[in-house]
């Protein structure tokens, strides 16, 4: 059908209605039904959270294609992540396809081969775009590099390490602590990235800050008290080393061009300035789209709303654009979002009478009916204040009632008992695999559950109860992964590797399992690095640091002049101590990944953790190994990875996640997901837990809990200096969202005393703010449970004072919706006597740690003093040699006494020797398979049993994997051909499975063969695509490469191999991954497996190969016969 001319609303030919009918889907509500048949002008849609926002929009395509409004490649869709883009893109293609097999529509093919689907991309996406084919215009080359989250902190970092600027000096001269680097780092890129996305130039920073510093310095003091100044000092100290930064910004910015790279916000910022200074790049937009779609944009900046405003709106053939959100979740100011986005959108792009119009979405198809009661409780305060209307959310027809369970416990140590409590006889015990009770045969359905958390901080010890109960625990996001101990262990170790001064990290190793000094020896210690420094005795500050005088033990027997020293057992500890170090510090030439893996075989890590008793082995080194990926991305996306700064960029990336908040790890039947709530926005649970509702954690602010006269207790008012304090805020005066912030009106102050007491109201206001920030999170929050939800609060925590309950969680008990359990008193505050009872119980542990060891520990050490044995007397016998009982390795080396490098490399090698023979001789190993298998472990296990069972039952250290980073690499070079930014997160990296890869001088003739491929003339729809289906019972988890429509609207999967085809026993198994892949896309886009193919690409042939794929039934049939299920 032809599309109708340009101004035209042609009269409806068919209903939404009738189009659901036709297509045998449920009837849309009233709500959708006037969003999907609204006049082809653009409209705002205010979508609550689970409201159906995605099968709407794609309704709305639908409706106009089938009306000839428009063809669908005249549609542009944008949203925040791949998978969103890659969803709704697949719905609507799938719903175009049944519309044609109904004949409500007909294709029209074009002689041009044009591709005739809509465009959905992301947003950076979409403007990588503009400034690829029009950057140049600016300056900037086509080809520009996109940069990844840490290759711009390398680079900011060795911009800041070269700078010779004053910045101390300024520190100093404002009574400011001289930042750290790493401090100086974050700054940098937090206010290029906020100038970039707000539009504005360093160059305007300075300005603003130069005549705001100005103006302060000539104010009076006025009448009153000089210390009521304090204010004013404070943030003329804090705004005179932001000025610092503007030179370390431009620099940063000079080496971004020089190295022709680029960062997301220089991306967005680019192609907004393109599309305000060349009109007939909007022009170009408008002819080729006339209907656009924007989903989440609660979640856009104010550089995204400029440029579709500057493409769209601001001209006489305005596009109606549709844009889709909810203001309740718009919870990434941090990262960039601007609040006011949405909001101001009806202004931004109107309708042919004003204003554009404003629909709702207000049923929800995700929640209970009690969810929602709290959800609409929580969110009354938004809705009151917000400048459009937000209806409140009602249930779906034929809702459960759900469940909301209030409590208030006296500890934290009580409040998290409680919740293992509850999620305990909600989920029973683990039964799936990898557990010790596994089925025989697939487990029944269970309840998803998630613990989402405000602050990190309350990762460590819910995940101890939690475990101590019996749930399987799974901790998301890096900041997360940073707090479990062995991550600690092995991150302050490699601390102690990379710089001497980290006295700090190496305590935790002397105090910790692996060294065990006790409080004489460390004072010994201390006594010999004072020894060490210049002053000698006297302890000068310039004095020798804990970790060089590791390096440099004192003899045996030496002793201070107070009879300091160390003892014999500890010295033999350090010594131990310093050669591991030293195994570590001769690797720091290899790769990064390599040094992290050789410095946790040296602590032994892995075999420490699959000792403990009653941990399944399959689940020991789960923390381990997301960290080992997290360093494999992180080598992988940096320019000149070294390990100082992993180190660097880790100590910031566990405060910001930076370069990980947009990774989502999907739920796990059974399990408990632990987890921020910033990183639950987009995911569901049947069963989820809000603990830590108290003021101070949740909401955040600085509450410093005081008593009343009644005997009750109070926090003040919540207050927040935001631009007044820290080096990396942008001044509000500067954002272009600056309309719907706190104003501080300095430029009318007559002295310093009025502008203290404006800057005083200027932190309340901001206090205000922040508490609305935390009211949507908590909307977020509880809008993630299906089913049941679970909020507590604890009276006692770390304070010496009570923790007084949120004002969030007392409005939903005070409003009826949440049932209360258990509620503890509150202590009166009258009470003279009255103490933390958490501080006056005293804990008392022997240090260092003497406690017996657990029996089965004892037998496994005993077996394998037995084996190292007899591989000892059978390499003797052998060599015709003769072994003492000397001869024999104590059963820890390094705890009784230091261990010789090579006799303990000579042990090991015998050791090994002694296994692999044993093996040889074994017919079968019994261990229970891990709950997820990646599909690379799948293609392992059908390869070799035996070998992959002894893998999981002792994990040995990989080879270093050349093979792997070549085809890293050119998995990136792909990614860059197709103008996508890969998002990794902890899960497989692309490429590091292939094998036979081709040496590093031929990564170009890899590019030159894809080049000449049929692929790289196509436009994938999905890649680098995570995705987890089950099979036979088994998760199987992997990541697509690549997915390429079809003309007769299918789709192929593609794997990208840098090796050479495979043949014989090795192409057979290698198929499974590619059906694996198939089966999981067919799913995850509701389409039939029949239209979905896959092909291996092998970039150092150039071949394409379409192996024959098994179907459902007989996958099923070989994934039920290599796992036993």
């Amino acid at each position: 059908m032809p599309g109708a001319a340009r101004g035209e609303d042609p009269v409806t030919r068919i209903g939404a209605l009738d189009i659901a009918q036709a297509l045998g889907q449920a009837p849309p509500t009233p709500e959708q039904q006037a969003v999907i048949e609204a006049p082809a002008e653009s409209l705002l849609v205010v979508a609550g959270a689970g409201s159906g926002k995605t099968e709407t929009m794609s309704a709305r395509v639908v409706w106009m294609v089938a009306n000839g409004l428009v063809q669908p490649q005249e549609v542009l869709g944008l949203t925040f992540t791949r998978k969103a883009a890659g969803e709704l893109a697949e719905r609507i293609g799938r719903r175009l396809r049944q519309l044609e097999s109904v004949g409500l529509w007909r294709e029209v093919t074009g002689d041009d081969g044009l591709d005739l689907t809509p465009a959905v991309s992301t947003y950076h996406a979409y403007a990588g775009r503009l400034v690829s084919e029009h950057g140049l215009r600016l300056g900037y080359e086509p080809g520009a590099r996109l940069l990844s989250e840490a290759s711009c902190w390398q680079l900011a970092q060795e911009v800041v390490e070269a700078y010779p600027g004053p910045l101390d000096a300024v520190s100093i001269a404002a009574g400011r602590t001289v930042p750290a680097v790493s401090t100086v780092v974050d700054a940098v890129l937090s206010l290029s990235g906020e100038l970039a996305e707000h539009l504005c130039t360093p160059d305007a920073l300075a300005d603003h800050l130069g005549r705001l510093l100005s103006d302060w310095d000539r104010l009076p003091d006025g009448e009153g008290r000089k210390a009521s100044l304090k204010p004013v000092l404070d943030a003329l100290g804090v705004l005179r080393q932001r000025q610092a930064l503007v030179p370390l910004i431009l620099d940063y910015q000079r080496a971004k061009r020089a190295s022709e790279s680029l960062d997301f916000a220089d991306q967005m910022s680019l192609a907004a300035r393109i599309a305000g200074a060349f009109p007939d790049v909007g022009r170009a937009e408008r002819r080729r789209y006339r209907a656009v779609l924007l989903d989440e944009f609660q979640d856009t900046s104010e550089a995204q709303l400029v440029l579709l405003r500057r493409l769209y709106a601001e001209a006489d053939d305005a596009v109606p654009v549709m844009a889709v959100g909810d203001p309740h979740q718009s919870i990434y100011g941090w990262r960039g979002a601007s609040s006011t986005t949405l909001t101001s959108f009806p202004g931004h792009f109107p309708g042919p009478d004003g204003p554009a119009r404003t629909l709702p979405l207000s049923t929800s198809w995700r929640n209970d009916a009690a969810i929602l009661a709290v959800a609409n409780v929580v969110a009354a305060p938004l809705s009151a204040a917000c400048p459009v209307d937000v209806a409140v959310l009602t249930p779906r027809p034929a809702a459960g009632r759900g469940q909301v369970e209030a409590a208030r416990l006296d500890t934290l140590e009580a409040e998290a008992a409680h919740i293992a409590s509850w999620l305990g006889e909600r989920l029973g015990p683990w039964t799936g695999p990898g557990s010790a009770i596994a089925a025989a045969s697939p487990p029944e359905p269970r309840p998803t559950a998630a613990v989402l958390c405000r602050k990190r901080s309350q990762f460590t010890l819910l995940a101890e109860t939690l475990a101590a109960a019996g749930l399987p625990v799974e901790v998301v996001g890096l900041g997360g992964l940073l707090s479990m101990p062995e991550v600690v262990d092995l991150v302050s170790f490699l601390h102690v590797v990379d710089d001497p001064s980290r006295g700090d990290h190496l305590m935790r190793l002397l105090t910790g399992p692996l060294v065990r000094l006790g409080p004489a020896d460390l004072a010994g210690l201390h006594a010999w690095a004072r020894s060490l420094g210049p002053g000698g005795e006297s302890g000068q500050p310039d004095q020798v640091g804990l970790v060089e005088a590791v390096d440099r033990l004192p003899p045996p027997g030496w002793q201070d002049p107070h009879g300091r020293g160390l003892g014999d057992t500890g010295r033999a500890r350090l010594v131990d101590l310093g050669r591991r170090v030293r195994r570590v510090r001769e690797l720091l030439g290899a790769t990064v990944p390599e040094v992290v893996g050789e410095a946790e075989r040296v602590l032994g890590l892995d075999l420490e953790l699959m000792a403990q008793p009653g941990r399944p082995v399959a689940d020991a080194r789960v923390h381990l190994e997301a960290f080992a990926d997290v360093v494999t991305a992180y080598a992988a996306s940096s320019e000149r990875p070294n390990l100082g700064g992993l180190l660097s960029w880790l100590e910031v990336a566990e405060d910001r996640e930076r370069g990980l908040a947009a990774g989502q790890v999907p739920p796990v039947p059974g399990a408990v997901q632990l987890l921020t709530v910033h990183a639950s926005k987009g995911l569901e649970w049947d069963l989820v837990v809000v603990p830590g509702l108290e003021e101070g954690t949740f909401p955040a602010h600085d509450a410093r809990v005081a008593g009343r006269e009644d005997g009750g207790w109070r926090v003040p008012p919540p207050k927040d200096k935001a631009w007044l304090s820290g080096l990396d805020s942008l001044p509000f005066g500067l954002r272009g969202d600056r309309g719907g912030l706190p104003h501080l009106d300095w430029a009318t102050c007559p002295d310093r005393q009025e502008l203290a007491a404006r800057i005083e109201s200027f932190a309340l206001a901001c206090g205000e703010h922040a508490v609305v920030e935390e009211r949507r999170l908590a909307y977020v929050a509880v809008t993630r449970a299906r089913h049941e939800l679970l909020l507590t609060a604890p009276v006692w925590a770390t304070q010496r004072t009570p923790r007084i309950t949120s004002r969030l969680l007392d409005e939903m008990r005070e409003a009826g919706v949440a049932h209360v359990s258990t509620w503890a008193e509150m202590p009166d505050s009258r009470d003279e006597d009255l103490g933390n009872p958490r501080l006056a119980e005293q804990l008392s542990l022997p240090w260092p740690a003497r406690g017996a060891p657990d029996p089965a520990l004892a037998r496994a050490a005993e077996a394998v003093r037995a084996a190292r044995g007899h591989a000892s007397s059978a390499s003797s016998a052998e060599s015709g040699m003769t072994t003492t009982p000397a001869a024999q390795p104590p059963a820890r080396p390094g705890v009784d006494e230091p261990f010789d490098e090579w006799s303990d490399l000579d042990r090991e090698v015998a050791v090994l020797l002694a296994e692999r023979e044993a093996s040889q001789q074994r017919s079968e190993v019994l261990v229970a398979l891990p709950p997820h298998l990646s599909t690379s472990s799948l293609v392992a296990l059908a390869d070799d049993r035996d070998e992959f069972a002894g893998g999981l039952r002792r994990p040995m250290p990989a080879a270093p994997a050349t093979a792997a980073r070549r085809g890293t690499a050119f998995h990136t070079w792909v990614e860059q051909h197709y103008a996508q930014a890969a998002i990794i997160d902890l899960s497989e990296l692309p490429g590091s499975a292939d094998e036979t890869a081709c040496d590093a001088e031929d990564l170009d003739t890899m590019k030159a063969h894809f080049l000449e491929s049929e692929w790289s003339a196509l436009s994938p729809v999905d890649i680098e695509l995570p995705v987890e289906s089950t099979v036979a019972g088994i998760s199987l988890r992997g990541r697509i490469d690549a997915v390429f429509p079809r003309q007769d609207g299918g789709f192929t999967v593609v794997d990208w191999k840098t090796g050479a085809p495979p043949t014989g026993r090795r192409a057979e198994v290698r198929r499974l991954q590619l059906a694996v892949y198939r089966l999981a896309y067919a799913r995850l886009r509701q389409v039939d497996p029949a239209l979905v193919d896959g092909a291996f690409y092998y970039a150092a042939t150039g071949e394409t190969v379409r192996p024959d794929l098994p179907d459902e039934v007989a996958l099923e049939t070989i994934v039920a016969g290599l796992t036993g299920g």
